[in-house]
């Protein structure tokens, strides 16, 4: 399995703008590729700082989905909230475990999954 890992800057006030815009325009063409198994999505809000980590089951899907026009459009089109964003880095998971990637997790776990239900019910 492989991870690519994206850090990113959002300018201050622009934080939860850019994630919402990420989460509604770009996660689900990055989840529906070939080869994804899953996403972590971690902030801080004081500093505007966001990290994001996809899964992929082997690297090549990992590398298409770097160079797909989607990936790149994305950039382009949401660069100014994150100003601070890297070229991404590549790995090989080594591990991973725990309860939170059991079958339940994404309603455990989820904060916008959390908002949802709420708003819901």
């Amino acid at each position: 399995m492989f991870g690519r890992v994206t850090y990113v800057q959002a300018p201050e006030g622009k934080v939860e703008e850019g994630l919402n815009l990420w989460r509604a325009n770009v996660l689900p063409v990055t989840m529906a590729r070939d080869g994804f198994t899953g996403v972590i999505s971690m902030i801080d809000r004081k500093s505007g700082k966001a990290l994001s980590i996809t899964m992929w089951d082997v690297e090549e899907a990992l590398i298409a989905s770097t160079e797909a026009e989607y990936h790149q459009q994305a950039v382009a089109k949401f660069g100014e909230y994150f100003s601070g964003a890297h070229e991404p880095e590549n790995y090989e998971i080594y591990f991973f475990g725990g309860p939170v990637f059991d079958t339940e997790a994404e309603e455990k776990h989820s904060k916008p999954m959390l908002e949802e239900q709420q708003t819901a019910g």
